[in-house]
């Protein structure tokens, strides 16, 4: 059977498996930084919008980013599964969200 990646070995632990893959498939890392965004940003504003009838999206857009900041910064400390490039967008989008949840609170609304 033919693989498009060579298969990582699962019995030195999930870390080992994550990191082999990463290095096979270049793409996969940054796969997971969205998936982990996509799911805060989508999450929370659907859990804040059924509690409240209203969600706060740039609100989201940052934790989502600050999470995804994180999870960034702890895949780059062992291995360096991330680029440099990549680390400037993570970055990039986490200060852009930032500046949009403050400039789109009204002067007096907290």
């Amino acid at each position: 059977m033919t693989y498009l990646y060579a298969q990582p070995n699962l019995t030195s632990g999930i870390d080992q498996a994550i990191i082999s893959t990463g290095e096979s498939v270049p793409a996969f890392p940054i796969m997971i930084l969205f998936f982990i965004f996509t799911v805060v940003l989508l999450s929370g504003s659907s859990a804040q919008r059924r509690r409240t009838g209203t969600a706060d999206i740039p609100f989201w857009a940052v934790l989502a980013g600050i999470s995804t900041t994180l999870t960034a910064l702890v895949m780059n400390i062992g291995v360096g599964l991330l680029n440099l490039t990549t680390m400037v967008i993570v970055i990039s989008i986490t200060i852009l969200c930032g500046f949009w949840f403050f400039m789109s609170k009204v002067r007096g609304e907290q």
